[in-house]
């Protein structure tokens, strides 16, 4: 590693929750390759779970086509695309998974310092630089529509009912178009992926103030926001993926 490039040191939790009886979440990451992926699966008893894993699986498989650190963004696109075929395929041969799908939040690290953010569905990928938290993704869900039509004042009054419904999905139609956003991390940067189950239970500003405390020991802040999640009810599946940076010469000392 040379003097001054950007090492990603990364960590992640998934918790089932306080109310929910399995957990429907699904999530890995991978330093050295230089990504971050989360799904939440919907579908019932089996389904979700299923979804979730499935696509997860696939976006991993077909990012590790490319050369490490070098998938573009319609590499980025086809592994959305791969994972929604795993998942539309498995609910279409087997009847107890007819009506899975799930969410896909991804963060792809490439070699030239640039960052490429995709996703489907609510579950969200946070930007903290700054100590100013900002939300890279816009949710494709009923309740954000909404908002944005200025029906309601935001996300948070909008009607019990209609949290959670989603305008889009992977694995529930034949295709699916996932957000593909470019960004350019600096090297105090944090980055956040996770399921609605976290920002459910937790509004920004708290999330904000456990990155900005905790973003620099990726497994230190995981463990508290979901700890947080649980104590303010831990309503749904709860997980989460921090990501924050240490320039190389910076490395030893705080991995000692």
């Amino acid at each position: 590693m040379s003097e001054g490039q950007t090492y990603w040191r990364m960590a992640m939790l998934s918790h089932v929750g306080r109310v929910r009886v399995r957990n429907e979440d699904y999530l890995l990451c991978d330093e050295g390759r230089g990504f971050a992926v989360l799904a939440d699966g919907m579908g019932g008893h089996v389904g979700g779970a299923v979804a979730a894993h499935l696509a997860v699986t696939a976006w991993i498989e077909r990012i590790g086509e490319c050369e490490t650190g070098c998938a573009d963004e319609v590499d980025v696109r086809a592994a959305v695309d791969a994972a929604n075929q795993a998942v539309f395929g498995a609910a279409c041969q087997d009847p107890r998974l007819r009506r899975m799908g799930t969410t896909l939040a991804a963060a792809y690290f490439r070699a030239d310092g640039t960052l490429l953010v995709s996703h489907v569905g609510d579950s969200r990928i946070y930007r903290l630089r700054d100590d100013v938290l900002d939300c890279l993704t816009r949710d494709h869900s009923v309740l954000r529509e909404q908002c944005d039509a200025g029906m309601i004042q935001s996300e948070s009054s909008g009607p019990l009912a209609l949290r959670g419904l989603l305008t889009r999905a992977v694995g529930v139609a034949a295709d699916v178009v996932p957000d593909v956003a470019h960004f350019v991390p600096l090297p105090e940067d944090i980055y956040l992926l996770c399921s609605d189950g976290l920002t459910e239970m937790l509004p920004d500003a708290d999330i904000a103030d456990v990155l900005c405390a905790l973003g620099r020991s990726p497994r230190l802040a995981v463990e508290h926001l979901i700890d947080l999640a649980n104590d303010r009810g831990g309503m749904d599946n709860v997980s989460a993926i921090v990501v924050s940076s240490s320039p190389a010469g910076r490395l030893a000392a705080e991995l000692g």
